[in-house]
């Protein structure tokens, strides 16, 4: 199908990006190491960084690395995004509000050039893309290319948890559809049934050592989300959304 270069709103809640690598320099040196060399345009912090999200009840089928939005240990910012570094992991998100796949990517770029500059990488492993998408007040029925039916069809499931993954290519895609999740903004507020898509597509058993091929790794893998994204979304639902091609 044709992939919109752009939809408005496009209600993208999280947006992750991890690489995963080897070496052999210890965790605490790295951390040293990384902010030593990003200490001019990056600032540290170990407190939640943008905007927070408190799921009354969290399924399943959400993997854990959607409690990254919360922050963490060993986290850099600029005013942009986020960068995250645990052991064998460096992951990047955008601190309050998707700013743009082609804002994002370079800010990416600059930063695993950094980090690829100044670090004895080994070899890199792995990479995953990961969007989440929220739909207030929305039914999934009315959003995407996807009906829940069981062994009792005269009934309606309001609030459901769908979790896939398959491989596509070369890629392992991880697709987790939520309808009407109870979700608190802020603290005080009444929750909001909120419908999620959260697609992660990843790349596993890579052995590359030039993170230039890394970096466009990133951008083929972002490309190959947006195709699993737009071919879920129903044209109806797309239509919405203001695609701009």
């Amino acid at each position: 199908m044709k992939i919109p270069r752009k939809i408005t709103p496009d209600r993208i809640s999280d947006s992750i990006v991890e690489i995963r690598y080897n070496t052999n320099i210890p965790f605490e040196a790295l951390i040293g190491i990384f902010y030593q060399a990003v200490k001019d345009t990056f600032r540290y912090t170990n407190r939640p960084l943008g905007r927070q999200q408190f799921p009354i009840s969290v399924p399943s089928s959400l993997p854990q690395e959607i409690k990254l939005s919360l922050g963490g240990l060993s986290l850099f910012h600029n005013d942009k995004i986020k960068v995250q570094l645990q052991p064998n992991s460096i992951i990047f998100n955008c601190i309050d509000g998707y700013i743009g796949w082609e804002n994002y990517y370079a800010e990416i770029e600059n930063a695993l050039t950094i980090f690829s500059g100044v670090l004895e990488i080994d070899n890199y492993t792995r990479i995953g893309v990961r969007y989440i998408s929220e739909y207030p007040n929305n039914d999934l029925v009315d959003c995407v290319n996807f009906t829940f039916t069981f062994g009792m069809p005269d009934i309606k499931s309001d609030t459901y948890s769908f979790r896939s993954e398959f491989k596509w290519e070369e890629y392992k895609v991880i697709l987790n559809l939520n309808n009407k999740l109870l979700v608190v903004k802020d603290h005080g507020k009444q929750p909001t049934p909120t419908s999620i898509i959260d697609i992660d597509v990843i790349e596993e058993t890579i052995n590359e050592k030039d993170f230039k091929k890394i970096i466009t790794k990133i951008e083929r893998i972002h490309s190959k989300e947006k195709e699993v994204f737009f071919n879920i979304l129903n044209e109806k639902f797309l239509e919405t959304l203001n695609p701009e091609y």
